[in-house]
């Protein structure tokens, strides 16, 4: 006996597969691309900047614990002095060596990319796997096509289309009818929707106009450029007040 879907399930159904694709697609391609083509273009310059705001914050420090020793009466060790910044300041150091690696892994290896056509092709075979297999559509689904959708999950995360295809072969030859659950998928499409607006409200989706933009991409570097120029006198500033500090004692 065939069961008869409700209309406005199969049209929720439809909404929500659409809005899991988009989703995943989303968190495991366009906003990964986003990031690596924001690092890429910035990277080097963000860096720069973090790494001599890093640089004035650790001399600021080196100040205060030189007029310390001064307030004291005691002979200023700067060996002393430096030791100890280093391990004030060591976890700062990792985060910006962090930062380093990743730019660079990311000029040398870059990304590996699926032909247009082949994208394309992930995509669509990905979109109609999610209508056949995904849990929230289809809640009684056996433990053998669960496995399926997780296998095809991580086959879209890695642009792995032969995978894919692979698993779109082992789809049960029958598909079975769903029981209408119109409230339960109302809100998983609410679940979804929200989930992609938070996506592209924060970082790096939100950076994507910026990238799209040729000139709003040369004054934000200009203006990279200014603070580096800026600090870079900040820290020379800041290096004489040292020496000054330790030629009057």
């Amino acid at each position: 006996m065939t069961l008869i879907i409700h209309p406005e399930v199969k049209k929720l159904k439809e909404q929500l597969s659409l809005l899991i694709f988009e989703y995943d697609n989303l968190t495991n391609h366009i906003c990964p691309d986003i990031e690596m083509r924001y690092v890429l273009e910035f990277g080097i310059y963000e860096y720069r900047l973090y790494e001599l705001e890093l640089e004035i914050d650790k001399l600021k420090r080196k100040i205060q614990l030189i007029q310390i020793e001064i307030n004291h009466g005691n002979e200023i060790d700067l060996e002393k002095i430096n030791q100890k910044l280093d391990e004030e300041f060591e976890e700062y150091e990792k985060q910006i060596q962090a930062q380093i690696d990743e730019i660079n892994f990311l000029k040398e290896n870059g990304a590996e990319k699926l032909s247009p056509e082949d994208s394309k092709k992930l995509k669509k075979l990905y979109r109609m796997l999610i209508k056949k297999l995904h849990p929230d559509l289809h809640p009684n689904q056996t433990f053998f096509e669960l496995n399926l959708f997780y296998r095809a999950v991580t086959c879209f995360e890695n642009g792995d289309l032969k995978g894919l295809e692979s698993v779109a072969k082992l789809l049960p030859d029958e598909d079975a009818d769903e029981v209408s659950e119109i409230e339960k998928l109302k809100e998983l499409v609410r679940e979804f929707e929200e989930r992609i607006f938070k996506l592209k409200d924060d970082y790096p989706y939100n950076k994507k106009d910026l990238l799209e933009d040729s000139d709003a991409c040369n004054e934000y570097i200009s203006m990279l450029l200014e603070l580096i120029d800026d600090r870079k006198e900040d820290v020379k500033n800041l290096e004489n007040r040292i020496n000054k500090l330790i030629e009057n004692v």
